[in-house]
């Protein structure tokens, strides 16, 4: 029995290697056509953005659907648009191959959209959305991000930073719910709300403007500053502290 044994785990090794190769090769994802100096990806029906390049998004809020990029020719080469479900995604094509993060820092896309409800940062990269309105918002990173939202107008904004990125928040939600783990920053001192929910693991720190009930919830040296209208019910393991209602 005991060759049977040994045997399988290289048949697994062996499967997972050549899992891994084909996989590498995302494929091109949405070919898109030259316009000037500018990329034109041909691609609609989206209401959300990912991104997992150390690229720059801007999303602007109009009547239709546009995706174009700009930045280094070689750059291109190793990135990939697709649309999944309702989510545009911008990510690198070959996963097995260092990045010219160079030239991605320097590509830069400019989204336009009737309408975004989430946007997700995987990496480094930035997204700058200049409106947000509806029912709920939700923005996400995963490492050293930055997500900038402006003009926010909506029932619920979910914010969520998992490492050092940050959320630059301004405008009015009927409610805000943050989730920090890691040192990761949500700077909303521009931002209006009438109730919280404020979770900080780490040494993360929240800003914001609540005018009304707030949960805060810190484990470790992580600080909450929600204004001096915010009434806050506050748990706390560590040194991190809350501050509401002016104290």
């Amino acid at each position: 029995m005991r060759p049977v044994l040994l045997a399988l785990p290289l048949v697994a090794i062996a499967a997972t290697a050549g899992a891994a190769s084909w996989d590498s090769d995302r494929g091109p994802g949405i070919a898109p056509r030259r316009d000037g100096a500018a990329l034109v990806y041909p691609v609609d029906g989206f209401n959300s953005v990912g991104l997992a390049l150390p690229a720059h998004v801007d999303v602007r809020v109009g009547p239709f659907f546009s995706v174009r990029a700009t930045g280094p020719a070689q750059a291109f080469a190793d990135v990939r648009v697709t649309r999944n479900g309702d989510s545009l995604q911008i990510e690198q094509r070959y996963s097995d191959r260092a990045r010219d993060e160079r030239a991605l820092r320097a590509v830069r896309f400019v989204v336009t959209m009737p309408r975004i409800r989430s946007a997700n940062i995987g990496g480094s990269g930035g997204i700058n959305v200049d409106r947000v309105t509806g029912g709920r918002f939700d923005g996400a990173i995963g490492g050293s991000g930055s997500l900038t939202l402006g003009n926010v107008a909506v029932e619920q904004l979910s914010g969520s930073i998992g490492g050092s990125g940050s959320i630059i928040a301004s405008g009015d939600a009927r409610e805000l719910k943050v989730n920090l783990g890691g040192s990761g920053r949500f700077a909303g001192e521009r931002l209006r709300a009438r109730a919280a929910d404020i979770s900080i693991a780490g040494s993360g720190g929240v800003r914001a403007q609540v005018d009304g009930e707030a949960r805060v919830s810190i484990a470790g040296s992580g600080d909450a500053d929600l204004g001096p209208r915010a009434r806050c019910a506050v748990s706390r393991v560590g040194s991190g502290r809350a501050l509401c209602g002016g104290r």
